[in-house]
């Protein structure tokens, strides 16, 4: 009878031992990298509480995935990341990829060499599968430059325990806001340029933008200039439709329109909005050809650093009920040279200090608050 009871005992056991080596894990904390400059001890945040010895902050491995790696734009972006890899120790390799194809491929290529965690400004509306392949390697993974809200399975992916969160804009708005600025400023002959749909949520976002408010106005498109041959989507634009009054550009318009405009004797004749922008921005609106720039996704990659570095040391930011946080971030709509220059200023070494933003580090600030980061993220103005 005794053996029989410790039998059936022993089978209860296994079987709960079972059960719960199935049930879902929450991911254990990344294992700091050894390479690069060790960080400074940093004293921790002054919370009134008696100060305590400064706390030495580990250094990662971290996947920096952006659309492309080169130009003013892709600069600014990486100095404000820099600036806090270098405070943490961090170690930063780049990536890059504009399609959904190159998304995946670049993803899988930071996750198989080595890195813990993915800062990613690229998602090609594919991140339900950057999410399965980040979960198969044990890397973390956060965006920004995309509201992954409109992407498809993101009720599911957002539930994935590598899934830290995102900051993104708002695409549509602040395009709807450009047009009807156009439409309020006397222009009726608009076009529309940019990539092919379906390439990136946002830049499908920012047409959606500009049709609604096109539409409000009882109005049709002067043209929609979409392709991946840029250069000669431009061409095409001003050679067949030289009465344009304004241009919309969904993308950075610098390289491809701002010079034939000049040539063309547009300046003080056209409106014309640029995104992701370099080149000489603040000449181009002295001549009278752009008229509305809008930038602030540097700032959007430097939050998203702080999630993920949160989440690599087991700190994992969350909101009230308990789900990952898609933090929404004002862009700046830039109008004039002198804005321009200003935020250029304010961009060099990243839009924010490691002071301002130490504070959220939870090993620095075990009391470190999401809610006041997030109020923090959306007081961001020219």
């Amino acid at each position: 009878m005794k053996k029989k009871l410790f039998s059936v005992l022993g089978l209860i056991l296994a079987l709960t031992m079972v059960l719960a080596a199935c049930g879902p894990k929450e991911p254990a904390p990344a294992t700091p990298t050894t390479t690069g400059t060790p960080p400074a001890s940093q004293s921790p945040t002054n919370t009134g509480a008696p100060a305590e010895e400064e706390v030495e902050l580990p250094g990662f491995h971290i996947g920096l995935m952006v659309y492309t790696n080169s130009g003013a734009w892709f600069d600014r972006i990486k100095a404000g990341v820099d600036a806090l890899a270098k405070e943490t120790g961090c170690t930063i390799t780049l990536a890059d990829g504009a399609t959904p194809d190159e998304a995946v491929a670049a993803v899988e290529n930071l996750c198989a060499a080595g890195v813990d965690g993915i800062v990613d400004l690229a998602t090609g509306g594919v991140s339900a599968r950057l999410l399965q392949i980040c979960q198969e390697y044990g890397v973390y993974f956060v965006a920004a430059n995309n509201n992954l809200i409109n992407e498809p399975g993101y009720e599911e992916f957002r539930k994935n325990p590598y899934y830290v969160g995102s900051v993104y804009a708002d695409d549509k708005a602040i395009s709807y806001d450009i047009v009807k600025d156009y439409i309020a400023k006397g222009a009726t002959k608009i076009a529309l340029f940019g990539l092919p749909p379906g390439i990136s949520a946002a830049f499908d976002s920012r047409f959606a933008g500009a049709y609604q408010a096109l539409e409000e106005a009882g109005m049709q498109p002067l043209t929609e200039a979409r392709s991946f041959v840029m250069p000669e989507a431009a061409q095409n634009l001003l050679t067949q439709y030289p009465d344009v009054e304004a241009i919309f550009s969904a993308v950075n318009a610098s390289n491809y329109l701002v010079q034939p405009l000049i040539s063309g004797g547009y300046g003080g004749k056209i409106m014309l909005s640029l995104f992701d922008n370099d080149g000489d921005v603040a000449a181009a609106f002295n001549q009278g050809v752009v008229t509305h720039v809008v930038e602030g996704v540097n700032a959007q990659a430097q939050f998203a650093f702080i999630l993920l570095y949160n989440a690599l040391t087991g700190n994992t930011m969350t909101m009230s009920d308990g789900s990952k946080p898609d933090i929404l971030m004002p862009y700046l709509l830039l109008t004039n040279a002198d804005e321009y220059n200003a935020f250029l200023q304010r961009s060099e070494g990243g839009l924010y200090s490691w002071d301002e933003l130490k504070g959220f580090i939870k090993l620095i600030n075990p009391d470190a608050s999401l809610d006041e980061m997030i109020k923090l993220a959306q007081s961001f103005s020219k």
